[in-house]
């Protein structure tokens, strides 16, 4: 059984094995990788209605806000994945796994290429949260 030790810095709580803070931080950087397309993509909305180019100037506003909250959003579980806290592995689930519909959406739509590459990016959120559960466990 692997002993974990006292880590003063987390208030006399274990620390995480030394293999689970690489998976930790990979967890962090896929969160970054979803915060930087979703800053595309309100920039994207924001262009759009500066051009006027949107079916309704609310739906594209509303679109847009709802996108950068989720940026913010996924940017706090980014945070938590950096610092080595497990609270962010359920929500970092969640949202992967609420992007799989899109993904069968997208080639649906006949978008190959950005339906593999958000599965890829699924794949790697699912990958890495599980990854940094597994090495938090201690071993019997």
């Amino acid at each position: 059984m692997t002993q974990t030790t006292p880590d003063p810095r987390s208030g006399g709580r274990p620390s995480a094995p030394p293999g689970g803070r690489g998976w930790s931080v990979a967890a962090g950087v896929v969160c970054v990788l979803h915060v930087l397309v979703l800053l595309g993509l309100a920039t994207f909305y924001g262009l759009e209605l500066a051009r006027g180019e949107g079916s309704s100037r609310t739906t594209v506003v509303m679109s847009g806000l709802l996108i950068l909250v989720f940026a913010v959003l996924l940017a706090v579980l980014a945070r938590l994945w950096f610092v080595g806290s497990g609270r962010a592995t359920v929500p970092t689930l969640l949202w992967n796994g609420l992007l799989i519909p899109v993904v069968v959406a997208l080639y649906g739509a006949e978008e190959p290429r950005i339906a593999s590459g958000l599965l890829a990016v699924v794949v790697l959120g699912i990958v890495t949260a599980v990854g940094a559960v597994m090495t938090r466990r201690p071993t019997e």
